[in-house]
């Protein structure tokens, strides 16, 4: 559970668990979208690790509906979708392979939600274990946050804010709960912790043999952020004249940044 803006480990059971309450919690303006089969995660080009298949062959996606017209009554809803077809280079027909390169390369992570803010929220995974690390967002720009440090502990929070709205907007009124929800769901708990990116030409020679590995294989003009001291929301603005491609190394404790023209 998180404490006082801490990122906390979150086991897969509890986290299972808590999110199988959120429709009757909430009314039913949760709804769980059907686990994913092993065949299908096995398609994906990524590994998928035995904690998280437990997980999504339990709930595949949750969709949140936080906005109901008064009009004609048609809802929308935010949509955390574990199977984002995001991750296949498409969206609602459009080519999003710009995205994918951003975050940094196929294989390097999965995309879990896309919020109405142009915030793109995907999990690192490690190239060379396999194992699902951190939950990054980032924009179109060079800022980027890390938001949890596992998909888990990301859901749960996601659990708490929706208990929060419910405690405090009720059911009855979906708007009402809807603006409850997207205004703890936006913003992280606690003020993001700012970390201060430093020039691969000074991380190879530093100290710390972390930052000295991280720095060996990137241009010198690559920046590289070290998020190990903090314990909340990591935020990271990359001074770069143009995009960037990220990459997360040990684990995504150290984050880098390396200027890409998006071609």
């Amino acid at each position: 559970m998180a404490r006082r803006g801490d990122l906390a480990m979150t086991d897969i059971d509890e986290v299972v668990a808590r999110l199988r309450q959120l429709p009757d919690v909430s009314g039913g303006l949760v709804e769980l979208d059907p686990g994913i089969d092993d065949a299908r995660m096995d398609s994906w080009p990524v590994p998928v690790p035995a904690d998280i298949r437990m997980l999504f062959r339990s709930v595949g996606g949750i969709r949140i509906t936080v906005r109901r017209s008064v009009v004609n009554g048609h809802t929308s809803a935010e949509h955390v979708d574990f199977t984002e077809s995001f991750n296949n280079g498409e969206y609602l027909g459009h080519d999003v392979g710009w995205y994918l390169e951003h975050a940094g390369g196929p294989g390097s992570h999965w995309f879990v939600y896309l919020d109405h803010g142009d915030g793109h929220f995907y999990v690192d995974v490690d190239r060379e274990t396999g194992a699902w690390g951190p939950v990054f967002q980032f924009w179109d720009a060079t800022d980027t946050r890390r938001t949890a440090l596992s998909l888990p502990d990301w859901l749960q929070r996601l659990g708490d804010c929706v208990h929060q709205a419910v405690a405090e907007a009720g059911t009855e009124d979906t708007n009402a709960f809807g603006a409850a929800f997207t205004d703890r769901w936006c913003e992280p708990a606690g003020a993001p912790v700012p970390v201060a990116p430093v020039r691969a030409t000074d991380a190879r020679t530093a100290d710390d043999p972390v930052l000295r590995d991280t720095a060996a294989g990137l241009p010198d003009d690559a920046l590289l952020a070290d998020l190990r001291p903090v314990t909340g929301v990591a935020e990271v603005l990359f001074d770069l004249p143009v995009s960037c491609r990220y990459a997360r190394r040990h684990g995504g404790a150290v984050l880098t940044a390396v200027q890409w023209d998006g071609e």
